[in-house]
């Protein structure tokens, strides 16, 4: 009896195999599902009147003929495939809803901003991050009350490989680190909290950043830096360029056509110094 019901489901599942190919076809679906996410990626015409925090330390963020031809206006072109794009709005509604359980839990300073569909005001944790010399204009994550201080916070949400490596080196990467460093000096603030979500399961992991000596002296060069790279636009002097046309900071850069037109460069301005590991 078992033989020949094992027969049968064998018989059933060769003939499932041998099922005429439909004349309704797929090809193709996925690619224009994908054009759908890049097709609004223009070039824009766009001026920068600050550093922002969230660039500074990204790959070309540490290129200070970068922010130069930025702070002149350039042509911005968002180079993100399918996946990027994707990533991008994921990782936006992860942070919404981050934030809101952390207007839920109590712990969180209120702010309000107006929603950009239902031009209403509404609460959220995200606010307004500026400073005058140098220019810096961004948007922190939060606030949080904890151990009877104000404690701003910086969430990411992250790949499982990546977030595990964070499990288990207790280290936040260094762009995060360089950024929340830059709100806690404008705060004023001895302690900073990135805040990492797993994007496979959701699970959360707190990573404090605390100043010493080393990421006082790191940041106030960064300042320092960020300084240097203004007055150098002030001055109408442009840098030159401290990389190869095929490195990874020139093919990714979003104005890298503007700079391969703009010229050689008058002025020399060192990179933006690397963020060494402190534990």
């Amino acid at each position: 009896m078992s033989k020949n019901l094992l027969q049968q489901i064998m018989i059933k599942t060769e003939e499932k195999k041998k099922r005429p190919e439909s004349s309704f076809k797929l090809d193709g679906l996925v690619e224009k599902i994908k054009a759908g996410y890049t097709n609004k990626l223009v070039p824009k015409e766009q001026t920068k009147y600050s550093f922002a925090p969230s660039t500074i330390a990204y790959s070309h963020g540490e290129c200070p003929r970068y922010w130069y031809l930025a702070f002149s206006g350039a042509t911005f072109e968002d180079n993100s495939d399918a996946f990027g794009v994707a990533n991008r709005t994921n990782g936006s509604k992860s942070h919404d809803r981050i934030q809101q359980a952390l207007m839920d839990s109590g712990i969180a300073k209120i702010f309000k901003k107006v929603d950009k569909e239902t031009q209403k005001e509404k609460d959220t944790t995200e606010f307004e991050i500026r400073n005058e010399n140098p220019p810096i204009f961004g948007y922190g994550d939060g606030i949080i009350q904890w151990n009877d201080k104000e404690v701003v916070i910086e969430i990411k949400t992250v790949p499982n490989e990546g977030f595990e490596y964070r499990k288990n080196s207790g280290k936040g990467k260094k762009a995060h680190i360089i950024q929340i460093l830059i709100y806690m000096k404008i705060l004023g603030h001895k302690h900073g909290i990135l805040i990492y979500e797993n994007k496979n399961n959701h699970e959360l992991l707190p990573i404090l950043i605390e100043v010493d000596d080393y990421y006082r002296d790191y940041i106030n060069n960064t300042f320092d830096w960020m300084k240097t790279v203004r007055a150098s636009w002030m001055k109408n002097e442009l840098p030159t360029k401290n990389y190869r046309a095929n490195s990874k900071i020139c093919k990714t850069c979003p104005i890298k056509n503007t700079c391969d037109a703009a010229g050689v460069g008058v002025v020399k301005i060192a990179s933006l110094e690397d963020l060494r590991e402190t534990m």
